[in-house]
């Protein structure tokens, strides 16, 4: 059964607009995204760096600041019973939405928490902008939240240079949720952490969405992190999402060659064999390739992938891929 869409996107372009010797570049790093991401799911937005992850996810929390520009498209949450374009929204009423409706983990604990203020204080200061209370009223829902996650209370008197990475990063996580969103977006909430700290946080992620049941989109390069958690994976190349499909098809059956060597170049357990990784560099986002961005670097490359640009489709039920090898686009 097909899940209720909670967010979606058209043709949805955002470039970053700098100015270089009295010229302007426009640095295509969302170019044309359309994803329908459903509730009561987390998924995953996957690709080698500098393919535009974290400047999509910017653009789906509406956090446009210069040189990023949206140029085009269209994003909606669904509020209630109707769909709400995102980018129509004045500032003041955007600002209700986050961390109520919407909320953001950033890479990185040390970029949320006050490094000169106790834990408690960031609590304090996320919940009185949105809600009219006391001081003295927000300690105990805020220590029955941490329970809740399986956090000590003890933190919420320590400053963030007192607690492990691992720990940051949960607070940051346990702080984004306190208001109890719809939608979570977290950028590589994982990354500088030991794999010890990483299951930690996974864990700490999958238990939030099981019990408020509600949506997380979470970029991360990590393919592993993405089968763990994962209830559905978009694979973004050079700015476009080119397959999306639910974890296990993605990892069973992919189907793009950008995602074969993803996919292929994962260790496996017992396997000793040499992995290979897809041949040369990711493309500049400034003066992309024409037709298919990844045809430099794809085996299967034919005449039409280097002229023409392939469409997002489903070849089969839930999984959609922009490959001319497999559109419908190639049938005579």
């Amino acid at each position: 059964m097909k899940k209720l869409t909670i967010l979606k996107t058209q043709n949805l372009k955002s470039y970053y607009i700098l100015e270089v010797m009295g010229k302007k570049r426009y640095i295509q790093a969302v170019d044309g995204v359309d994803m329908e991401i459903g509730e009561n799911e987390i998924y995953g937005i996957a690709g080698e760096s500098g393919c535009g992850k974290t400047t999509l996810i910017k653009t789906l929390f509406s956090m446009i600041e210069p040189p990023l520009n949206v140029m085009g498209g269209k994003l909606y949450y669904k509020i209630g019973d109707e769909y709400v374009d995102i980018f129509q929204l004045s500032n003041e009423e955007m600002r209700k939405l986050r961390w109520e409706y919407v909320s953001y983990i950033p890479q990185g604990s040390m970029s949320v928490l006050n490094p000169v203020t106790k834990i408690i204080e960031s609590f304090e200061d996320f919940i009185k902008a949105h809600k009219k209370v006391k001081k003295e009223e927000i300690r105990k829902p805020v220590e029955e939240h941490l329970n809740a996650l399986g956090l000590p209370t003890t933190v919420l008197d320590a400053y963030p240079h007192q607690l492990s990475g691992g720990m940051r990063q949960r607070v940051t996580i346990a702080l984004a949720t306190v208001m109890k969103p719809k939608i979570i977006i977290a950028d590589e909430p994982t990354t500088a952490l030991d794999v010890v700290a990483q299951r930690g946080v996974i864990q700490l992620l999958e238990d939030i969405q099981q019990k408020q049941k509600n949506t997380i989109i979470l970029v991360t390069h990590d393919m592993g992190v993405h089968a763990n958690i994962a209830d559905k994976i978009g694979i973004m190349y050079a700015g476009k999402i080119i397959e999306e499909a639910n974890t296990i098809e993605i990892f069973e059956n992919p189907l793009h060659p950008y995602t074969k060597y993803l996919i292929g170049s994962l260790p496996k357990m017992g396997d000793k064999s040499y992995k290979i990784s897809a041949p040369g560099s990711p493309p500049s986002l400034y003066n992309p390739p024409s037709g298919c961005r990844f045809h430099p670097r794809c085996d299967k490359a034919m005449e039409i992938c280097k002229k023409e640009e392939p469409k997002l489709v489903e070849i089969k039920q839930g999984h959609k891929v922009a490959c001319f090898l497999y559109s419908k686009e190639m049938e005579t």
